[in-house]
C-alpha cells in the first residue's frame, strides 16, 4: 500500500512540476534561512559554559545609580579591587584574578610587529581551565617573564606549537620564556571574541616601554579603574547576598570624594559568566535585543515560506477534485485518500527540507563572513541539524496537507464531479498573500530607513572634517613621545599635507577622560560638573577640523599654551593655563555666549584656575546614540598617542607612501598603522550596517518567496479559468484586457498589506531611531516608494503568465477539459 501510495504520488509532483518545483524552492529557502539563524543564535546564547567551573565564576561590575535614570555599569575596575575581595570576603570568594591588556612590540624575523598580550594573575588558568598542549596550568602564570600562547600564535612565530621553554623578544630587549601552549580557543568565549587572546604573562611582568612605572602606580589607586576583575565563588556561596556587603567594603578602602552628582551611589555587582556576551557593555557582546531581531526575522521569513507552502498546496489540491471523485466511486476510502494527500505533502516538505540543508551547507560560510563571526565546526551540522530541522518540516507538510485531505476526501463523488469544492479557498488565499507581502513590506522599509540612518549619523553632525584626515597610531611609547615634534615636522613638510596635530583620543575611539569643572565664584556647596577633557597639541584642533566660534585656538608661537601633566599637579600659584571649551562645557558652565565665555577662568579639579581663550563647536566623541557633551581641550603634550594628517585635496597616493617611509625611517622599532578617520568613524557603526545589511538580505528572501508563491497562485488561477478567458475572448475581449484582469485581481491583497504594513513599520522603526539622539525623521516618501515597489514586483510576476495564457487561441481554452 505504501509503495503504492509513493508510486501516485511521484507520478502527481512530475505532472505538476512547477508547482513542485515553486513549493519546494519557496520552503527551502525558508528553511535555510530560519537554520542559520537558528545556529548563529545558539552560538551566542552559549558562551563560556564549558569551563569546569563557570557556574562559580562572576566579573565584578562597577555600577552608578543616579535618581530617576538608568544605571551605569562599567567592567573596568581599580587594581587593588580583586586582593581586597579575597581578604574582606573570607568563605565566600575562593580566588580573584585580574586582567588587562596591554599592546607590545615584538620582533618577528627582524620586523617589528605589534601584539596584544593579557597580564594576569597566577590562577587565571584556575578559573579558565583552556586545554593546555604543553606546560602547566597550575605553574604557567606563577613567575613573571613567562608567556603562554596558543598554538596558533605558537606557529606563527616559531614555526610550530612546540615552543616550550623558548623565547619571545620584544623591541624594548625583553624577553619572555614560554611556560605553555594552549590550544586555540573555542569560538564561543569572550577570550576569542570581545576580547581576543592569544598572549597571557603574569600580571607582575616588566615590558621596559613605558607601561611599567604607570602600571605600578596604581597598586594603590581605587579611582583609577582600568583592568577587568573576575572571582570564583566558594563552593555553595549565595551570589545574591553579595552585592549587599559591598558597599561597606569600597566605603572601608576608597578615599573620600564629593559626588559630582546630587544622589549618586556606587556599589558593585556581580555579572555571571556565561552571561556576559549578551550582557554588553562598553559595546561589547551581543544585545538581548538583536538577538530576538535575528529570531523573529527568521520566524518571518520561515513563515512567509510556510505560508507559501500552505497556499500553493491548497490551491492546487482544489483541482484534484475530479480524481478524487473517480477513486471514490472505485471504492477508494476516505482515510485512504487522505493518507495519499497528507503524504504527497509531506514528502514534498521532506524535499524542501533537505535542500534548505544543503543550502545552509553552501550559504552558511558567507552568512558567518558576512556577520564576522567565527563558529566552531562543532555548531555547523551533523545529525543534531538534521534532527532540529526534520521535525518542523514534516509537520508543515502535515499542514500543507490537511486541508485537501480533510475536505476533498469529505464530500460525495457527485458533488465532487459537479465542481462544488473546486473553487473554494479563494479569500483564504489572498489573505495569505496579503500576509506575505505585509511582511516583506514592512523588511523593505526597515533597510530603507536603518541605511538612512547609518549614513546620517556617520557623516552628520561631527563637529568636524573626517575626509581627507589620515591617523598614524602607536606614540604613546617613549621611542613615539620623544619623537612626536620631530614627526610632526617631517610629515608637516610632505607635499599634499596641509596640517598635522597630535592627540590622546581620536573622536570615536571610546575612550574617555573626565574631571571636574566649576567656576570660581560658585559658592563651596555647589557640585562640580564633570567634562570630558581632550589633551591635544597646540594644531590638532585646526588638523582636526573643528569650527573655531569665538577667541583663538592654541598658538605654536606661544609656549605658554602648552603645559604638563607636573604643572597640573603642581598647580603654580599666580598662573593660569589656557584651556579651549566646546560649546556645550561654555553653556553649562553658564559663560553665556562664546564671546562672552572668551577670557573668563575656570577651576580645574581641587582649584587649578584655567583661563578660556577660544570656544570651538561640539565634537561627536561618541556614538549618535549618545548625547553631545561638554569638552575642555587642554595642550598637554606629555598625553598624545595619536597623530592627524589632514590631506590637501593635490593629495595622492604618493603622499601616503611619503608618510609612511617617514614613520618607518624616524621609528624603525614601531610598527606604522594608519587608518583613515572617515572609515573609523563609519567602523564605530559597522553594527548598524551589518543589520541594514542583513535586512537587505532578508528582505530580498521575503520577497522572492511572496512572488514564488504569487506567480505558483497565478498559474493555478489561470489554469482554473481557462475557460473564461477563451470566452472573454471570443466576446471580444484584448490581451491586455485579460492581463489588467489577472492583474488587478493579485494587485487587491497588495495594496491591503500596504495598508497595514504602513503602521507596523513606523511603529518599528520609531522605536528603532529613538534609541539615537540625533536621528532622522522617517519620510512619508520612503513608505510610497517601498510600496510601488512592492507592488510593481507583484505586477511583473504575474503579468507574464497572465499574458501568456491571454495570448493562447480561443479555441484552445474552449476545448479546456
Amino acid at each position: 500500500m505504501l509503495l503504492n501510495y509513493l508510486r501516485v504520488a511521484f507520478r502527481v509532483l512530475v505532472r505538476q512540476r512547477l508547482y513542485a518545483a515553486l513549493n519546494v524552492a519557496g520552503l527551502a529557502l525558508g528553511i535555510a534561512t530560519a537554520a542559520m539563524m537558528a545556529l548563529f543564535v545558539w552560538h551566542e546564547t552559549h558562551f563560556d559554559g564549558f569551563y569546569r567551573d563557570a557556574g562559580r565564576i562572576f566579573r565584578i561590575v562597577q555600577a552608578q545609580h543616579v535618581p530617576a535614570q538608568a544605571p551605569i555599569r562599567r567592567i573596568e575596575t581599580p587594581k587593588p579591587l580583586g586582593p581586597a575581595l579575597a581578604q574582606d570576603l573570607p568563605g565566600k570568594v575562593e580566588t580573584s584574578v585580574r586582567v588587562v591588556r596591554h599592546a607590545i612590540v615584538l620582533r618577528d624575523g627582524g620586523t617589528p610587529v605589534e601584539d596584544t598580550i593579557y597580564l594576569a594573575d597566577a590562577p587565571f588558568f584556575r578559573l579558565f581551565d583552556f586545554p593546555f598542549l604543553a606546560g602547566d596550568p597550575a605553574t604557567a602564570l606563577a613567575q613573571p617573564g613567562t608567556v603562554v600562547l596558543t598554538e596558533s600564535r605558537a606557529r606563527r612565530y616559531f614555526g610550530t606549537s612546540d615552543a616550550l621553554g623558548r623565547t619571545l623578544e620584544l623591541t624594548s630587549g625583553v624577553r619572555l620564556v614560554v611556560a605553555g601552549v594552549v590550544r586555540d580557543l573555542p569560538s564561543n568565549t569572550i577570550f576569542a571574541r570581545e576580547f581576543p587572546a592569544t598572549l597571557w604573562t603574569n600580571l607582575a611582568t616588566r615590558f621596559q616601554d613605558g607601561w611599567d612605572a604607570e602600571f605600578a602606580d596604581k597598586d594603590t589607586r581605587w579611582r583609577d579603574e582600568f583592568l577587568q576583575t573576575f572571582v570564583m565563588l566558594t563552593p555553595g556561596a549565595d551570589a545574591g547576598a553579595l552585592p549587599s556587603r559591598f558597599p561597606a567594603l569600597l566605603a572601608a578602602h576608597r578615599e573620600g570624594r564629593q559626588s559630582v552628582v546630587p544622589g549618586l551611589v556606587e556599589t558593585l555587582e556581580l555579572q555571571p559568566l556565561t552571561v556576559m556576551h549578551t550582557d554588553p557593555m562598553a559595546g561589547l557582546g551581543i544585545a538581548p535585543g538583536t538577538l530576538a531581531a535575528f529570531i523573529a526575522i527568521a520566524c518571518l521569513v520561515l513563515g512567509i515560506a510556510v505560508v507559501n507552502f500552505v497556499n500553493l498546496s491548497t490551491a492546487r489540491s482544489s483541482l484534484r477534485a475530479r480524481e478524487v471523485a473517480i477513486r471514490k466511486t472505485l471504492g477508494g476510502g476516505r482515510g485512504q485518500l487522505m493518507a495519499q494527500f497528507l503524504l504527497e505533502s509531506m514528502l514534498l516538505a521532506l524535499v524542501a527540507g533537505l535542500l534548505g540543508l544543503v543550502l545552509v551547507e553552501l550559504a552558511m560560510p558567507r552568512f558567518l563572513a558576512l556577520l564576522d563571526v567565527r563558529l566552531d565546526a562543532r555548531f555547523l551540522g551533523g545529525a543534531g541539524l538534521l534532527g532540529a530541522v526534520l521535525p518542523p518540516t514534516l509537520l508543515v507538510g502535515l499542514l500543507g496537507g490537511l486541508y485537501p485531505a480533510v475536505v476533498l476526501s469529505r464530500p460525495r463523488p457527485t458533488d465532487l464531479l459537479r465542481g462544488a469544492q473546486a473553487a473554494g479557498g479563494g479569500r483564504l488565499r489572498a489573505a495569505l498573500v496579503m500576509l506575505q507581502f505585509t511582511a516583506a513590506i514592512v523588511l523593505v522599509i526597515a533597510t530603507i530607513v536603518m541605511g538612512q540612518q547609518t549614513r546620517y549619523a556617520s557623516t552628520q553632525g561631527l563637529g568636524y572634517r573626517a575626509e581627507g584626515a589620515v591617523v598614524l597610531r602607536g606614540l604613546g611609547r617613549p621611542a613615539g613621545r620623544a619623537g612626536l615634534q620631530g614627526l610632526h615636522d617631517a610629515v608637516l613638510r610632505i607635499p599634499g599635507v596641509s596640517a598635522v596635530g597630535a592627540t590622546a583620543n581620536v573622536p570615536n575611539d571610546r575612550s574617555e577622560w573626565t574631571n571636574n569643572y566649576r567656576l570660581p565664584e560658585a559658592p563651596d556647596d555647589t557640585r562640580d560638573l564633570l567634562f570630558r577633557t581632550e589633551p591635544v597639541d597646540v594644531d590638532y584642533l585646526q588638523a582636526l577640523g573643528v569650527p573655531l566660534l569665538a577667541g583663538r585656538l592654541f598658538d605654536p608661537a606661544r609656549p605658554g599654551d602648552v603645559t604638563s601633566h607636573a604643572a597640573i599637579q603642581a598647580g603654580t600659584a599666580g598662573t593660569t593655563i589656557p584651556v579651549v571649551l566646546s560649546l556645550t562645557a561654555a553653556a553649562r558652565l553658564g559663560l553665556g555666549t562664546p564671546e562672552r565665555a572668551v577670557g573668563r577662568t575656570v577651576v580645574y579639579g581641587g582649584g587649578l584656575p584655567l583661563t578660556v581663550i577660544g570656544v570651538v563647536a561640539d565634537v561627536q566623541f561618541g556614538t549618535a546614540r549618545e548625547t553631545l557633551e561638554g569638552t575642555v581641550y587642554l595642550a598637554l603634550r606629555d598625553e598624545l598617542s595619536s597623530m592627524l594628517v589632514r590631506l590637501a585635496p593635490n593629495a595622492d597616493g604618493a603622499t601616503l607612501a611619503a608618510i609612511d617611509d617617514t614613520w618607518r625611517r624616524l621609528f624603525p622599532d614601531l610598527p606604522l598603522k594608519r587608518e583613515f578617520l572617515d572609515e573609523h568613524v563609519r567602523q564605530v557603526y559597522a553594527d548598524e550596517a551589518l543589520q541594514g545589511q542583513l535586512l537587505a538580505l532578508f528582505s530580498g528572501l521575503a520577497i522572492l518567496i511572496a512572488c514564488l508563491g504569487l506567480f505558483g497562485l497565478a498559474a493555478f488561477t489561470a489554469e482554473r479559468r481557462t475557460k473564461e478567458i477563451g470566452l472573454r475572448k471570443v466576446l471580444g475581449a484584448t490581451v491586455a484586457d485579460i492581463v489588467r484582469l489577472l492583474v488587478w485581481q493579485f494587485s487587491k491583497p497588495v495594496l491591503v498589506a500596504n495598508l497595514i504594513a504602513w503602521p507596523l513599520a513606523w511603529m518599528v522603526m520609531g522605536r528603532w531611531l529613538g534609541g539615537f539622539a540625533y536621528r532622522i525623521q522617517m519620510d512619508p516618501l520612503v513608505f510610497a516608494l517601498a510600496s510601488l515597489a512592492a507592488l510593481l514586483i507583484a505586477w511583473a510576476t504575474v503579468a507574464g503568465h497572465a499574458a501568456r495564457v491571454a495570448s493562447a487561441k480561443p479555441v484552445t481554452a474552449l476545448r479546456y477539459e
